[in-house]
């Protein structure tokens, strides 16, 4: 293979690979809204199955920990695509100044951009930036604690709120 088709064989994976993380992340979504909306159900007068509730919180904790691993597999396969994409934009003809990447060399600049922007992080956390990353694992994060309280608090329904 020549570098035209390494570099054109490095950028289809790296579009593969981002696709796939955010339709997995999307496909994540959709099945945790429909957990919680099952937890919330169980919560409701005359439903006497709270332990379902407990299930289903369980099963938003285990999904939430199976999809937190496929992300970072993912992150692994974009990152090393990203690197090859790297490699080519270090030899591009494109000069650039001092130690800043030409804006050009997309990949290259975008590293330098996210590494200035961590350095300036402040205790006021909606004027960061955060990677994609970051913010997934706050939302896998958010319904795996969803789960297990909402699983918990079924539990507590069933066998210490309802009469026997």
């Amino acid at each position: 293979m020549n570098e035209e088709e390494l570099r054109k064989q490095a950028w289809d994976y790296f579009q593969m690979q981002a696709g796939q993380r955010l339709t997995t992340f999307n496909f994540y979504i959709a099945l945790s809204s429909v957990l919680i909306t099952g937890i919330a159900a169980t919560f409701k007068i005359g439903i006497k199955i709270h332990f379902l509730g407990a299930i289903l919180g369980g099963l938003l904790v285990l999904f939430s920990f199976i999809f937190w691993k496929l992300d970072q597999r993912n992150r692994i396969l974009i990152k090393s695509a990203e690197a090859a994409l790297k490699f080519f934009e270090g030899k591009s003809l494109l000069s650039d100044d001092g130690c800043i990447p030409h804006p050009a060399k997309r990949f290259l600049r975008e590293e330098y951009d996210t590494n200035a922007h961590k350095q300036m992080r402040s205790w006021r956390i909606w004027r960061n930036q955060y990677s994609y990353y970051e913010c997934f694992a706050f939302v896998f994060i958010v319904f795996a604690s969803s789960g297990l309280i909402g699983g918990i608090c079924s539990l507590i329904l069933q066998y210490f709120m309802l009469p026997k």
